[in-house]
This record gives C-alpha cells, sequence and structure tokens, in this order.
C-alpha cells in the first residue's frame, strides 16, 4: 500500500497545477528584462566533422549538445570547451516513430532500472566538460514517468542542468527534473524542423518575439547547412537588436531553480480519488512502478 501510495504522489507531484514550474510562478525573474536573452543549443553534434568545425565557429555563446559515443564526440566537446563554449551531453531516447533510428547507449522503454541507470551513467562519462543535458529525440520516453524518475535520480548528485527538448507534448522530463531538485527548462522554439532560409528565418523571429516578452527564450537547431549559413548572418546583428545571446546555463540558473511548495494533503486526497484508470500499462499501480 506504501508503495502504491508513494507512485500515486509522484505522479501527482507532477500533474500541473500541484506543482507549478518556476517560469510559471509570478515572480520578479519573471518581468521582462531591458536586454531580452535567449540561448540557442545546436543538437546532434559528433557524427559530421565538417559540419561540427563550422558550428564550433559560430559567434557568440551557442550551446552544444553532443551525442555521446560518436565519433566526434569528445574532440568536438574538448574544442568547445576550449573555445569557453558550453557543452551538453544530448542524451539519446527512443521515439514514438519506429523509423527513427536509435543511436548507441539510448534509453528505450522496454529497459529494466539498473539498465537505464547504466546506459545514463555511460553516456553522462563519455562527453567531457559538459554543464548539463538534453534529450536526443525521446518522445517516447520522456513521457514515461517511471524512466524519467530512474534517469533524474542518476543525474541529481551532480551540477547538471536539463533542457527539455520538447519532442512530445506529454513530455514529463521537465517537470520530473524539477521534481529532482535539477535546474530545468522547456525548449521554446525548433529553428529548423522545415529547412529552408525562409523556415530558419520565420522561427528565428519567433524566438525574438518570445524572449522580448518574456525576457528569455531558448531555441534548438541542428548543424544543417541551412540553419548554420543562417545563424552566421544572423547572431552578429544580436547585439544592435538589443538581444544577448548567452548559454542556456544562465537562463536555467535564473529561470529554471526549482521551487519548494507544500503539500496540501487535503486536495491530494481528492486528487487522488479523482484520477482515471492509468492508461498506460507502464503506469499500472498493481505493480511495483517505484521502489
Amino acid at each position: 500500500m506504501l508503495q502504491v501510495l508513494f507512485s500515486l504522489l509522484f505522479l501527482l507531484a507532477l500533474a500541473p497545477g500541484l506543482q507549478a514550474a518556476p517560469s510559471e510562478l509570478p515572480s520578479a525573474a519573471d518581468a521582462p528584462v531591458e536586454r531580452p536573452r535567449i540561448a540557442i543549443i545546436l543538437d546532434d553534434l559528433g557524427y559530421n566533422r565538417p559540419a561540427g568545425e563550422r558550428a564550433l565557429q559560430l559567434p557568440g555563446q551557442v550551446t552544444y549538445a553532443i551525442i555521446p559515443f560518436t565519433p566526434y564526440a569528445a574532440t568536438m566537446a574538448r574544442a568547445a570547451h576550449g573555445g569557453e563554449r558550453e557543452v551538453i551531453l544530448h542524451l539519446p531516447m527512443a521515439s514514438q516513430d519506429p523509423e527513427r533510428r536509435l543511436d548507441r547507449g539510448g534509453l528505450t522503454d522496454d529497459m529494466d532500472e539498473a539498465e537505464v541507470r547504466s546506459r545514463v551513467q555511460q553516456a553522462l562519462r563519455a562527453v567531457p566538460h559538459i554543464a548539463g543535458l538534453n534529450n536526443h529525440m525521446g518522445s517516447q520516453i520522456t513521457a514515461d514517468v517511471q524512466i524519467m524518475h530512474w534517469l533524474m535520480q542518476e543525474v541529481q548528485e551532480t551540477p547538471l542542468y536539463f533542457i527539455d527538448s520538447m519532442t512530445s507534448s506529454l513530455s514529463v522530463a521537465n517537470q520530473s527534473a524539477l521534481h529532482y531538485q535539477i535546474p530545468s527548462l522547456k525548449r521554446d522554439v525548433f529553428l529548423d524542423n522545415v529547412q529552408t532560409p525562409e523556415a530558419v528565418d520565420q522561427m528565428f523571429q519567433s524566438l525574438l518575439r518570445i524572449a522580448r516578452r518574456r525576457g528569455h527564450a531558448i531555441a534548438i537547431g541542428h548543424p544543417y547547412p541551412t540553419t548554420l549559413a543562417y545563424l552566421e548572418q544572423a547572431l552578429p546583428r544580436l547585439q544592435q537588436q538589443g538581444v544577448e545571446l548567452v548559454a542556456a546555463s544562465e537562463l536555467v540558473q535564473q529561470y529554471g531553480q526549482p521551487v519548494y511548495e507544500p503539500v496540501d494533503l487535503k486536495q491530494l486526497m481528492r486528487q487522488i480519488v479523482a484520477m482515471p484508470a492509468p492508461r498506460s500499462s507502464r503506469l499500472n499501480f498493481s505493480e511495483t512502478a517505484f521502489p
């Protein structure tokens, strides 16, 4: 019975309305600042050396997300760090799309606790100089409360932050990170889902609008030729536009810190009673979902 109640408490702690993420809580930090700040994370580095080297030449504090166990992962991480740029681990996770190939060391939903924890630890050690991590693909895994529970437990004893790439609207990754006191934010914009200069520009302008309205915003892009060519031209113009490009950690440290909220036990019990039956077999409370 205690194990079942713990599972319910954990899920409810992730539920909207019970514990809001810091960016949703009214505070002085949410007020727009005079100089909006953006972070741009370039994903999928480690396979293509020429694309990676070109990406490392971009001006400003771009954040580089490197896939572990790729041919140039360590080389690019050291080069970025040597250039005083921020490096994060781009942790592979299974997609809901069966056509998407999972990279070496990735997480799948059929793994047990020991395998998940082992793979997370191996990936953390595979890329040097990391300041944080985000998910590579992961539309299936970031929606899995149990696996996010194991993942964040492995990260919580480190000084790392987490960025939820939001590859799924059902993702609980950001909420899970905050639950375990891991600084975390969500991606706001994908720059290059459509790889044309016009589409990248449209998404970049959306990024700037969000930052001007809220004070900060995070974009994720990839080392595609179109994206790199656009950023080579756009990033030098940010200063005259009154926008500052910063490492992702700067935004996470200010806007992504976990906030403790006392639990209203009466409200909690009402929500437990009102909860619908779980749809996913991985949330079957007749099993020991959480130790």
